[in-house]
């Protein structure tokens, strides 16, 4: 089940999105679903949202000026969001995660995300949860990924997007490399570290 926010939340990572849109809000946001998809038929993903930040910008252009650069930064946090589901092989469906896991079942596949075992983000409109490729090798899930997010899981202020984008983003502490190439390496004691200094932050 769905975790469900009375209010949006904004943990010290990344942008957080109630999982079930509030009943004060379905009207407007059944409207800009609409407007989303119809623009989505004439635009790709990245134009959409520079024709949404243009529209901010100028509808917002008599409001206070830390309105009109919050829609912005918004707006620019959702077009990284999409560019990071596309990283590394994009996402894939519990469905889609069964053979990297020896063919478990797709509700122990769910199962393992729940406990703090894998990574994944939820599409809120689909419902659905997606599980990054990056995170699987040939013989499963990325040595040492557990252990790692085991340590991210143990924060309150660390959400699944605040997760992926520790694997993501290089490190100073790991020499400019990214945690995830890190543990490619084999390198799993100095990512404990980095996570550690992540969620100490």
């Amino acid at each position: 089940m769905p975790i469900t926010l009375a209010h949006p939340t904004t943990p010290r990572f990344g942008y957080a999105i109630p999982t079930e849109v509030p009943a004060t809000w379905r009207k407007d946001v059944s409207k800009i679903e609409g407007l989303f998809q119809s623009l989505l038929s004439r635009h790709d993903v990245t134009e959409v949202a520079q024709l949404i930040v243009l529209a901010a910008t100028r509808n917002l252009a008599g409001a206070k000026k830390p309105q009109s650069g919050l829609a912005t930064a918004m707006v620019r946090g959702v077009l990284a969001q999409q560019n990071i589901k596309e990283t590394e092989g994009g996402g894939v469906s519990a469905e889609g995660a069964r053979p990297f896991l020896g063919n478990i079942t797709r509700q122990a596949v769910i199962d393992r995300y729940k406990k703090g075992r894998l990574l994944a983000w939820r599409e809120n409109r689909q419902n659905t949860v997606r599980f990054p490729v990056w995170q699987f090798n040939a013989q499963g899930v990325l040595p040492g990924l557990e252990e790692v997010l085991g340590i991210l899981r143990a924060s309150t202020v660390v959400d699944d997007w605040g997760a992926i984008l520790f694997f993501l983003n290089k490190r100073d502490s790991l020499e400019g490399q990214r945690p995830l190439d890190a543990l490619r390496d084999g390198k799993l004691d100095a990512v404990k570290r980095a996570a550690l200094g992540f969620v100490a932050k």
